[in-house]
């Protein structure tokens, strides 16, 4: 084979080879069928057997006339010898492209030059059809109303008018784009007459690399100079975007679907800098515009996607696509394309608190809108594994840092791809999930503590969704916190800091995290439902309990008694929810034995009440104090209460309570702790003597020893805890407390608004001092 001319590396560099295969080829068909026909007509005419060879003949000579589409022009190369020449040009083409040059001809086009082509010689006559069957038309939208409830919804809210079609309205065209593409197909005349033979002429504006994640410019036309690829940009109106619509509504219309997704490209990298912007064919000069166009390229994609691409979610949660034979064979790179644009504007969208409050909610909702709608492309995307990638950290990242809004957004499409994906996929938002959950943890303030729940709740429900899956990176992260510990354990007395590694916020997030995950995975009315089969995190609650436990036994000063609490109500979860046994009771005696209850007049103070649900470490002012002390009280007795009628209907009930009361009793009796203090106490005692009287009552007609197990585990399985008297008192309690909850964070939240009023006064100030500055300045 011959080597390669300069000409033909620079033709096969252009991208143009597989069009110029595909067309010669179809060129060739037509020239085949051309001549059959005409060799059928004259067998027909002749009768004697010997002319068939002359028809034969000209058959294959017509395959030489494939040879007239002449190579842009290049050096000296082309003069070498003719038609040879030409011959041995193709086949160093296809030697360059490789064997995949030579494929069928359902190779993928790089671009919709084609599908524009068909669109345009079949407009006329689809518009005049739908102008003139309006009634087809409208069992067209009912049909969609019935399919995708929501997006008509959306129309029949937000754009009526589309709604309402007459035949007249289709044919309406923005001037502007019109005047634009009149001058472009003028200048492709002008290129086709300084051309040589029949060489193909391709409008680099109309192309879009399709090709996802690729951003790059576009290499002007081999053989032509630079300048005349710039083409003057179509501004974007709302009138152009209505016939948009229109069309993509009526017609399902692929072409007016790139011409919206080339305008939100544009609008997505609006912001980019000179050097890195990329070249578009629309600009968007308003931001109404701006704003409808992206809601419009965001709801009106997978509409048009699913017409020519259908897809349906199993009841597993996975998607099915099943493309048409007669698909376009660039639609999947063209989503691909697209949901890459989309992540791109859900990165420049502004994320963090901003301090002005319109401005915030407005690009809050803005990015709230983007990553709702951004899910609905998930059916043709997730193939493409590096997107999946890059959209699961992209979401992660605002779900750790966003409002809340947004958190909420965020994790839905987490969720959504999670039952969607494979088993990596699984893997991989399990892993990065907790990844970033770990570090908003570190700070915890009245503030931040509700977005904390909410993430932790959220990360929680994502590895219940398969426990299987998630058992493997559950016991990884339950047993760094056991190795954790132990380290802490065995440092001694040698490191007086060492318990901070434990004694710390993220620390107590992560147990309660988990506390979270294998309540809710392992729950008793889960277990019941199937069949009595255990889940798999099932043998994860003994770690956690015995890592719980010594987190709690690792320094018993008075200082850590908050977190104490928090790491007891923790357990209370997985007891309430599991059934699991948790002697709670130990720790909280040992809080009435410490020297913060060993006076009964603690030294008064003008300290503010201490809310320890903000707290894990008691400042050294609120110590010994009356203040601190009728805090612990009030959070031991709601603690004390809550472990006894969770523990309410066990058989054992009233011999578990004994030593209990004993000492409770020994308490009031010492007469430690105030006045308050006492009352709380024995209240609780009280409680816990009358249900210990109820349990007693109701199991003297029981008939089966200790060591039937089933029997025992049924003993007042019908029973609800509200039933009980403590467990009816603690349903009060509870009220209360919610209230009293309620009522500071109210407070809370015009603490922070005074605040920020302050703040923005001192800038007004400041901005006002600034002027007058400038004034004396001027005047000197």
């Amino acid at each position: 084979m011959a080597k390669a001319t300069k000409q033909t590396k620079k033709f096969v560099s252009s991208g143009k080879l597989k069009q110029e295969i595909t067309k010669r080829r179809q060129h060739q068909k037509i020239k085949q069928k051309t001549a059959g026909r005409e060799a059928t007509k004259l067998r027909k005419e002749r009768k004697g057997k010997g002319k068939h060879a002359d028809d034969d003949s000209e058959l294959e000579g017509s395959d030489d006339e494939d040879e007239d589409v002449t190579l842009p022009a290049g050096d000296d190369d082309e003069e070498e010898g003719g038609k040879k020449g030409k011959g041995k040009a193709v086949e160093g083409l296809k030697a360059l492209a490789g064997d995949d040059a030579a494929e069928s001809d359902d190779e993928d086009l790089e671009d919709f030059s084609d599908l524009e082509e068909e669109d345009d010689d079949d407009a006329d006559d689809n518009e005049a059809a739908l102008a003139a069957d309006e009634a087809a038309m409208a069992k067209s939208l009912a049909d969609l109303a019935k399919k995708d409830p929501e997006f008509f919804k959306y129309l029949k809210e937000n754009d009526a008018e589309l709604l309402d079609f007459e035949g007249g309205e289709n044919e309406d065209e923005d001037d502007e784009e019109v005047e634009v593409t009149k001058k472009t197909k003028k200048d492709k005349k002008e290129k086709k007459t300084k051309g040589k033979g029949k060489e193909q002429v391709v409008d680099e504006d109309e192309m879009m690399d399709y090709d996802a994640g690729s951003d790059s410019e576009e290499e002007p036309e081999f053989g032509q100079p630079e300048e005349q690829k710039e083409v003057e940009k179509v501004s974007v109106s709302m009138k152009m975007l209505r016939s948009w619509q229109r069309a993509m509504i009526e017609q399902s219309s692929l072409r007016s679907l790139r011409k919206t997704i080339l305008a939100f490209r544009a609008a997505a990298h609006m912001n980019q800098d000179d050097e890195d912007e990329i070249e578009t064919k629309y600009k968007i000069d308003s931001a109404q515009v701006f704003n409808k166009l992206i809601l419009t390229a965001l709801k009106f994609t997978p509409v048009v996607l699913n017409k020519h691409m259908p897809s349906k979610e199993l009841a597993s949660g996975k998607f099915k696509t099943q493309p048409p034979p007669n698909a376009h064979p660039t639609l999947p790179r063209f989503a691909l394309s697209h949901f890459t644009t989309i992540m791109y504007l859900i990165k420049s969208l502004p994320s963090a608190p901003t301090g002005n409050e319109d401005v915030e909610g407005a690009a809050d909702s803005l990015l709230y809108t983007v990553v709702t709608e951004s899910t609905k492309m998930l059916p043709w995307v997730m193939e493409g594994k590096r997107q999946v990638r890059a959209y699961l950290k992209l979401l992660l990242d605002l779900w750790s840092s966003a409002a809340d809004n947004v958190r909420i957004a965020c994790f839905l499409a987490v969720r959504k791809v999670f039952v969607a994906g494979d088993e990596t996929i699984k893997e991989l938002c399990l892993k990065n999930i907790y990844s970033a959950l770990l570090p908003p943890l570190r700070l915890t303030s009245a503030h931040t503590l509700p977005s904390l729940n909410l993430m932790k709740n959220s990360a929680a429900e994502l590895y219940q969704i398969n426990p299987a899956i998630s058992y493997q990176h559950a016991f990884g992260y339950i047993r760094a916190l056991a190795i954790h510990l132990r380290q802490v354990v065995r440092s001694g007395q040698a490191d007086q800091e060492a318990f901070r590694a434990v004694y710390n916020w993220q620390f107590v997030h992560c147990i309660d995290f988990w506390s979270t995950v294998l309540s809710g995975a392992c729950d008793k009315e889960k277990v019941i439902e199937s069949g009595g089969l255990a889940s798999p995190l099932e043998p994860l609650i003994f770690p956690l309990v015995q890592i719980a436990l010594g987190v709690i036994r690792l320094v018993p000063t008075s200082r850590f008694f908050p977190l104490r609490f928090h790491v007891m109500h923790s357990m209370l979860r997985i007891i309430g929810r599991t059934g699991t046994y948790v002697p709670l009771a130990p720790f909280l005696l040992e809080i009435l034995d410490s020297a913060e209850f060993k006076k009964s007049n603690p030294k008064p103070s003008s300290l503010r009440p201490l809310d320890l649900e903000y707290v894990i470490r008691a400042p050294n002012s609120y110590l010994k104090s009356r203040v601190y002390q009728e805090s612990l009280a009030d959070e031991l007795c709601f603690i004390a209460g809550d472990f006894f009628a969770l523990m309410s209907r066990n058989v054992a009930y009233p011999e578990m309570t004994i030593p209990v009361i004993a000492h409770l009793k020994r308490f009031l009796k010492k007469g430690g702790g105030s006045g308050k203090v006492k009352a709380q106490v024995k209240t609780v005692v009280e409680k816990i003597e009358l249900t210990r009287t109820w349990v007693e009552k109701k199991r003297r007609g029981v008939n089966f020893a200790p060591n039937e197990r089933e029997e025992v585990a049924a003993f007042l399985e019908d029973a609800k805890v509200e039933d009980t008297p403590i467990g009816g008192w603690m349903r009060l309690q509870r009220k209360v407390r919610d209230q009293r909850r309620q009522e500071i964070e109210a407070a809370q939240r015009e603490e922070r608004m005074d605040r920020q009023d302050e703040s923005d006064d001192d800038e007004d100030e400041d901005e006002g001092s600034d002027v007058d500055m400038g004034s004396d300045e001027d005047d000197e």
